[in-house]
């Protein structure tokens, strides 16, 4: 899939649900739908609600283009939690 393509795909609206009734939700949705790990739904939810969305949407299509990434879900975990450690440590160094 080229850039582009990845791109529009990631800026579609997910399809409107009765369960999904904020923007939280829906991203949650759609992150937990394109990173394959519909079950940890609650995760995506509680990131939607702390980080800004389109760094988690850009994030997800960084994974998604990685040929490599065979889980992508626990990929997207860990970035989050390396980054959040790292923004720990230049905060502690201030």
């Amino acid at each position: 899939m080229d850039h582009i393509s990845t791109i529009k795909k990631l800026k579609q609206t997910p399809d409107k649900s009765k369960y999904l009734h904020s923007e939280n939700h829906l991203l949650a949705d759609e992150l937990s739908k394109r990173l394959v790990d519909q079950k940890h739904f609650a995760f995506y939810l509680k990131m939607a609600t702390l980080y800004p969305h389109d760094w988690l949407r850009k994030l997800a299509m960084e994974i998604l283009e990685n040929k490599n990434a065979k889980t992508p879900g626990k990929l997207f975990a860990y970035l989050i939690k390396k980054h959040n450690q790292e923004h720990r440590v230049k905060n502690n160094e201030l």
